[in-house]
Order: C-alpha cells, then structure tokens, then sequence
C-alpha cells in the first residue's frame, strides 16, 4: 500500500513550476535528496544575508517572508506562504546571500533540497539544470511582460550565479590549464615511445612490423592514463598508426569493429542505456531497499546478490552504482544507521561489491568482461557461451562473492549498542516511489524485452544464435515498442564502444605481425617456472593485475594483459579463459580512490557521506585478499572443467 505522506509530497512537488521540464525518473532521483523539516510557530528557517544553501518546498503551515526596512530599523512582511509555495529556490543556481528573511507563522513543515545534493544531480544529470535555467528564463520572460519589479533582482541573481571569480569560463579555463600539463606528459611519453621505437631496430626474431605493434602499444599507455585524447579519438587514432606505419592493412586494423563482439557489446549498452532512463532499475534499486530484511547481515547479501543479478541487463558497473547511490543514502538513514559508522560504511562496500566488483559473474555483467572475451583467441571464444562463461566462472565467483561478503560482515558489524533500528523506518521512500507511480509502458516492454534477452544469453545451446544477434533482436524489440528513442542511443557510451573495436582489433594485428609469438616465447623463456606450477602461475598474474591497475584502467588492462599471455598459458596448457577470468577480476581492485570510476561514483553518488576512503579501504585490502584466495582455490575446479 502507498504512503499517504509520500502522495501529499509528490503533488505538492509536482506543482514547483521550477521543476516542470523534469521526467518523473530524475524528479525522482531529486526527491530521495529532500529532507522534511519541522518548524514551530515563530521560528527563524533562515536570514537575510544567509548563505544560500537550500531550497525549500512548504508542505503544511504558512512561513512569511520578511524583509528590512529602509531605515533598518525593523522588517516589514512581504509576503505569506501556503503550502506548495517553493523558496530559496535561487540557492540552487547561486552563492548569493539571502535577500529576505524566512519565519514559520504557524506550526510548519517543509522540504529541503540542499545546494550540494543538487549541484551533484545536476552532475550526474545535466538535463535538469537545462530543465531549470528554461523555467527560470519562462519567469523572467513573464516578469518583463508584466512589468514585475523582480526583474531586477532576479537578473542580478542569474549574474551572481556566474561571479568572474567561480564562473563556469574562470573554471573550464583552469581545468583546460591543468588538463594540459597532465595531458603533455602523457602525450610527450608516449611521442618518445613511437621515436624510440621507429628509430631502433627490432629485436632479434620480431619482424619490424611486429616491433612498431609493440611501439603503439608502449604508447598507449601514458596516453590512457594520463588522459591524453579521449578515448574514441585514440580508438580512431591507433588503427590510422597501424595502417600508415605498414604494421597492419586496413581489413585487419579495423577487423575489431567487424566482429560479433562489438555489435553484442553496442547493443548491449544500448538496451542498458534504455531500461535505466525508462526507470525500471531505479524502481527495483527502490523496492530493494524497501523490503530488506534480516538484520545487517542480510542487509548486506541483499545488496550484493541484488547487484550480481542486475547485472547481466546493465553492463556498465559505474552506470549500475549510479543508480543505487541516491537510495542506498536513504537505506542507510531509514535502518538508523548514522551516516559515517561502520554499518553505514558496510551496506556501502556491500553495494560496491554487488553491483560494481562482480564483474565477471556473467559475460555481459561487465563490457570489461565482453571485451576480454573478444581479444581470446578464436577457439577459446568459438567454445564459450553465455552459460559455459558463467558456469567455468562459478568457481572463482561463488568463493570471491562468499568471501567478502563474510569479510563486510566481519569488518562493519554494527554493535548493538549503536544501533537504533531493526527495520526500514515507515514511508522512508515513500515520495520517490510515489513519483514514479505505477509502472509505465515502456518500463514494462524494458522488462519483457530484458527478460527475454537473458533467456536468449541463457538458452544459446539450444538455439545455436550468437549472443550478439540475440542482442540485436532485443534492441529492435525495445525500438518496435517506443521503449528506445534516439535520446537513449547518444546517451551510449560510444567513446567507449570506439575503444573496444580497437582493442578487438589488437588479436589480429598482433598475431598478423607475429608478435603474439615473440611475445609468448619470451615470457616462456623467463616464466617457464612459473606456468609449469598452475598454482604460482595463478598467484604471480594475480598480482600482476593489481601493480598494472594502479596505473592502467580495468577496461584497458584487463584485455591488454589477455592478450599478452594467453598464448603463454595455452602453450602451457592453462585455457587462456583462466587468464581472461583472472584478470577481469583482479584488475578491478580499488586500492586507491583514483584506480575505479565505479568507487568513486559510489562516494560522491553519496555525498560522501556514508563512509570514508580509509573506511573503504578495509574492504579494498579484503578484495585483493579474497581474489587471491579464491582464483587460486578454484584450481581443482578448473582441472576437472579441463581448463588445466
């Protein structure tokens, strides 16, 4: 049954003409950041020549709005406000201080909206501030019609919003000035790579073509890391190298982006893209934190088993925390958790590790994991599918996931003096469920359509059909239903998608200009010891993966460090799938806050409330520990799958 109080808000909210060009997925977002505060009759909410740190939305009671006398010897009323009046609003978009004094004239209550929580939205959604700025610019309009006296003050506030001090030009200046010297390392680092290469001879069995591979290769790197180009421009910018420098003709540079890897991995992104802005995953992220049950522990195997199963519909771990960020803040707060405690800090790692670490549960629980998939060599993938990947990852996955689980557990137990509540405090999240309302036509066809394409992953032996058609199948469905629009398709992440056609590409040049062979005899050569023992095998790639991701992305160093050693391991007689699990798992670690966009989204997607970085970074030192354990324990597993 529905929250009555959440169905009073929901209107009055709906009425904040300020909020008008909002959908009702984000509008919901904004309303898990509002807060309901009580005030007596005669009470001060705030000042003039306050701070402007809030908006507020009057739900019951009557506030009047005061201003100073000329003389300044007193204040005289302005105005009363009744319910459904929204003030403070230019908070929102200014540092201005207040104008006007706010005090409750009856016993009232309102909502507030702080300035940081929706600077944050307007971040993570750049359509409400267009949203906003339309309005405002609709009262301005309306105000010069009628000859208003507020046009004056409203258009000193839409100036103040822009001081020449922290205007938006002062700061996209700054950063363009910081982007440069971070950029010019890494571009000058990998432009003496290129020289050094071009300008020395190959190696003794590498032919030159082979030697220039390994160049760009060097280069990419501090190109990466540094943030040289963005990612599709250096995408693009690879296979152009590959061309004009001879390593590779035209069919084999490009041959990443011909494949059936690629188009899975568009798709797939493009039907995330659809069942996340429909509000379906937001209205299940909200029926979870509703329905937790079972005390702290079950709190955290209800966040993380509710990640790892969101997944396989949503490839983007960042994207998934995302969407859990906003309700896990109100979790928290609803179970009596204080924001900062060690409670708080585990339902966060909880939901770090569901939706964001356990990436390689499925193929397409990660793009990172479609990716690795796409650079094994061609009789690896022609024996994978959807199932059998998920079923010779079991092992690793069922370990790692029961290890931190018992490890967040372990470290973020609450004591039960600190804890103030047993159960989700009633109507919690009442306003943002009521917003959604009942489920719409395009969050039912999501449903359908996202059902139908785990069927499809699921049910491939039986129907021969490779995962990429299945994908594409389900994205016409989506579009035949007007659940797809063309909104949806920019909202793609197609720099990454440019990216993962080059890196499908690198196999076929690599092998093309012999360099897997030269690369595998090598390190055959200095690591003979090590393949011929699986154990050490495992445990020195292990910790390979964490010393390349401190410097390297995940979706970059997973698929690099797969192609360098997969043929190593399959001379050795080790699957190069084993290689490929392992490093999708171990080069997703988030040691340090910078390692992972999905940590981070996690810390600022809460404000950073919830738990700290040296919080955090427990459960970091327990990920490396469990990974470790488990992919190595799974070795008896694997032998018997005979991928040993």
């Amino acid at each position: 049954m529905s929250d009555p109080r959440g169905s009073e808000y929901a209107e009055l909210l709906g009425r904040v003409d300020l909020f008008s060009g909002l959908d009702r997925v984000t509008l919901a977002k904004l309303a898990t950041r509002l807060t309901p505060v009580a005030f007596t009759s005669g009470a001060v909410v705030f000042c003039a020549g306050d701070a402007g740190d809030a908006f507020y939305l009057v739900v019951r009671g009557t506030v009047g709005v005061y201003a100073p006398d000329t003389d300044g010897a007193g204040e005289r009323r302005l105005a009363h406000l009744g319910p459904g009046a929204p003030f403070g609003e230019m908070a929102l978009l200014t540092n201005s201080p207040r104008s006007a004094t706010i005090r409750a004239e009856t016993d009232s209550q309102v909502l507030r909206l702080e300035r940081a929580h929706f600077l944050d939205l307007v971040r993570r959604e750049p359509g409400v501030a267009l949203a906003i700025a339309a309005t405002l610019s609709r009262r301005l309009v309306a105000a010069q019609r009628a000859g208003s006296a507020i046009v004056s003050p409203l258009a000193r506030d839409a100036t103040a919003s822009f001081p020449a001090e922290e205007g938006p030009g002062r700061a996209a200046a700054a950063r363009r000035h910081g982007g440069l010297s971070r950029a010019g390392l890494g571009g000058a680092l990998g432009g003496i790579a290129l020289l050094l290469v071009w300008a020395t001879p190959a190696p003794p069995g590498l032919p030159t073509p082979g030697w220039r591979a390994l160049g760009t290769l060097v280069a990419l790197v501090p190109w990466l890391v540094l943030d040289v180009l963005p990612e599709g421009v250096l995408a693009l910018l690879l296979p152009a190298i590959w061309v004009l420098s001879g390593v590779a003709p035209p069919r084999v540079a490009l041959s990443g982006f011909a494949s059936p890897s690629w188009v899975l991995v568009v798709s797939v992104l493009a039907v995330g893209s659809a069942i996340a802005s429909c509000g379906l995953l937001y209205r299940l992220a909200l029926w979870l934190v509703a329905h937790t049950r079972g005390g702290f522990t079950g709190q955290v195997l209800a966040l993380a088993i509710a990640g790892v199963l969101i997944g396989p519909a949503v490839p983007n771990a960042t994207g998934r925390v995302t969407l859990i960020a906003p309700a896990l803040t109100e979790l928290v707060e609803a179970l009596g958790y204080a924001p900062g405690s060690p409670a708080a800090a585990g339902l966060a790692m909880a939901a770090l590790i569901g939706f964001g670490q356990m990436s390689a549960v499925f193929l397409t629980s990660s793009t990172t994991a479609v990716l690795v998939y796409a650079v094994l060599p061609p009789a690896t993938r022609d024996d994978l599918t959807w199932l059998s990947w998920a079923g010779r990852a079991a092992p690793a996955n069922l370990l790692l996931l029961s290890g931190l689980i018992a490890a967040i557990v372990g470290l973020y137990r609450p004591r039960a003096a600190g804890r103030r509540a047993e159960s989700i405090r009633p109507g919690a999240l009442a306003l943002p469920r009521a917003l959604l309302g009942p489920p719409t036509r395009s969050e039912r066809a999501a449903l359908i359509v996202g059902a139908a394409l785990l069927l499809g992953f699921l049910t491939q032996p039986l129907h021969g059909v490779d995962p990429a058609w299945v994908a594409v199948l389900a994205l016409a469905a989506l579009a035949a239903a007007r659940a797809l629009t063309a909104e949806m398709l920019r909202a793609v992440n197609w720099s990454f998608a440019l990216l993962f056609g080059m890196l499908a590409s690198l196999p076929d040049v690599l092998a093309g200009a012999q360099v897997d062979r030269w690369l595998a005899g090598l390190v055959a050569g200095s690591a003979g010891a090590l393949v011929r023992v699986p154990v050490l095998f495992v445990m020195a790639l292990t910790l390979l993966c964490f010393a390349v991701s401190l410097v390297l992305r995940w979706q970059a160093s997973a698929p690099l460090l797969t192609i360098a050693l997969a043929p190593v391991a399959e001379r050795a007689g080790i699957s190069p799938l084993v290689v490929g699990l392992i490093a999708v798992i171990a080069c997703n670690g988030f040691f340090l806050p910078y390692q992972s966009t999905t940590y981070l989204a996690l810390y600022h997607g809460t404000d950073g409330r919830l738990f700290t970085h040296a919080q955090a970074r427990r459960a970091a030192m327990a990920y490396g520990l469990a990974t470790l354990l488990a992919l190595c324990a799974s070795l008896p597993a694997w032998r018997l799958m005979g991928l040993l």
